[in-house]
């Protein structure tokens, strides 16, 4: 065999190999950085459209820059965003808590007097079935109208319906309402 049978059996499908490789790297650079916008753009329509859903009488949100986020005790909850309604009815603020499957994004609209206009569960890693009935409509309806909470533990909470069997996920939404609570306070109400 010679130096050129040899290359021809070993060398060639490694370079064939590296420039399929590299031609498909590249193709998957381009693309994302065509479709990184739109994702952007499409992530954050979504979320106004859900500060609206909270804060239905918004006008639009100013997202809130240079605070400190609030965090619950055992820090496994906080909010990370907090947005102001432009015409200062209220404010919607998103949290991220630990929940049974892993991180649960959810946002808290709060009116103008501190009172919970609604809550929405945003993103989610917990198990559908039991784990994702704290996420149900009529179970967080509960958290509409008020303005403080006693206990950071659901099942702790006076005068709250929790469900048994998805005390994790349940308590990981009530400590991020307690947390938007908080932030709420911490900046000084509606100004």
């Amino acid at each position: 065999m010679t130096k050129s049978d040899t290359f021809k059996e070993y060398g060639m499908p490694v370079v064939v190999l590296v420039a399929i490789c590299f031609c498909t790297t590249l193709l998957l650079a381009l693309t994302n950085a065509v479709s990184a916008p739109i994702i952007v753009r499409n992530a954050e329509a979504a979320a106004n459209v859900n500060r609206i859903a909270l804060l239905p009488d918004a006008d639009d949100f100013t997202r809130i820059e240079d605070i400190e986020y609030c965090t619950s005790s055992d820090a496994k909850a906080a909010v990370t965003d907090v947005y102001k309604a432009n015409n200062d009815v209220g404010y919607v603020m998103t949290c991220v808590t630990k929940s049974f499957g892993g991180d649960l994004t959810m946002m808290v609209g709060l009116d103008a007097n501190g009172a919970i206009t609604g809550v929405i569960v945003t993103d989610h890693e917990d198990t559908p079935g039991v784990g994702t009935k704290d996420q149900d409509p009529e179970y967080l309806a509960q958290y509409i109208s008020k303005t403080s909470l006693t206990s950071e533990d659901c099942k702790k909470e006076s005068g709250f319906n929790f469900i048994t069997g998805a005390s994790v996920s349940g308590t990981a939404i009530h400590k991020g309402v307690y947390a938007a609570l908080a932030q709420y306070a911490q900046i000084g109400g509606a100004k």
